[in-house]
């Protein structure tokens, strides 16, 4: 059991040691832009100003192992 103790990020995101490293410092940041990205665009599709995007999960699903 790894025994370094964690500490919550400012926004509350992530668990790191004390001194993360740049690299770790920078894959958080770019989770945190695409967040921001993926929140902008839901609050856009929210508010009509743009379409949702297409999926192809419509029509019939066949979920039992047996057909």
């Amino acid at each position: 059991m790894n025994k370094t103790k964690l500490i919550k990020s400012e926004d509350g995101i992530f668990l790191h040691n004390e001194n993360p490293s740049p690299v770790m410092q920078a894959a958080m940041d770019s989770i945190r832009q695409q967040m921001k990205q993926e929140q902008i665009m839901r609050d856009r599709i929210r508010a009509g100003l743009e379409p949702a995007p297409r999926t192809q999960a419509w029509g019939t699903w066949y979920i039992s192992d047996r057909h």
